[in-house]
């Protein structure tokens, strides 16, 4: 059974709404909500979305993590606001 983009932009709109309403608001990134819009047209699947947040989740975890590495490498006397 295919779903249409009606369909699909209703299932998005709830799922949003939910989680908000749960405190925990779906990703805003940009790029997310293109590939979103690309599942309520048809053009993605549904793993096809997954994957590509998973790429962006991964990315933001490496991110996090050299920059907690990073942090962690100053000396401990060193202010980086002081000038």
């Amino acid at each position: 059974m295919a779903i249409d983009s009606d369909r699909r932009r209703m299932i998005f709109d709830q799922v949003r709404a939910k989680a908000m309403s749960r405190g925990m608001p779906i990703d805003n990134d940009p790029k997310f909500l293109t590939w979103v819009e690309l599942w309520i047209s048809g053009e993605y699947e549904m793993s096809d979305l997954r994957s590509r947040y998973n790429e962006i989740a991964t990315r933001r975890t490496r991110r996090s993590k050299s920059a907690a590495k990073a942090d962690d490498e100053l000396p401990q006397d060193t202010d980086p606001d002081a000038d």
